[in-house]
């Protein structure tokens, strides 16, 4: 489970952050740069990579996207659909405001929906973010 943590694409700077809440579970992507057609392949490879070492309920961080377009947020619905197959979870997280302008445009804004976990303040540790199983109620 020793991923490059600065895999570098055309583009797209991906790292890796495993949570300890359940690390053989949980993983955050975290996404800097553009997220376009030339980048996907690598976001899909990482994504399967993920699934592939155990991993199912991902959050994918978009705080640091500089741009993104139509494509993207079709292959991210396309992720998320992969990870439920495998009876995970995705929760995209803290979009930048390119991600927030693509996605108000997009078809898929009420099918991709987000959570702005940076404006809650700092995750708790006591327990998974919200659509994670096992979250309180």
């Amino acid at each position: 489970m020793n991923a490059d943590p600065n895999q570098r694409t055309k583009g797209l700077r991906m790292a890796l952050e495993r949570s300890p809440l359940t690390p053989d579970l949980f993983m955050t992507l975290t996404l800097t740069g553009e997220l376009d057609t030339d980048s996907i392949p690598a976001l899909c490879e990482l994504t399967s990579k993920v699934l592939t070492e155990g991993s199912r309920h991902l959050i994918m961080d978009l705080t640091g996207v500089t741009r993104c377009d139509d494509a993207s947020l079709f292959t991210v619905l396309g992720i998320r659909q992969a990870v439920h197959h495998v009876g995970g979870s995705l929760i995209l997280a803290n979009p930048s405001p390119s991600v927030q302008n693509t996605l108000a445009r997009s078809a898929l804004r009420d099918q991709l929906t987000y959570d702005d976990i940076l404006a809650q303040g700092p995750p708790r540790r006591s327990a998974p973010p919200d659509g994670f199983p096992g979250r309180p109620k």
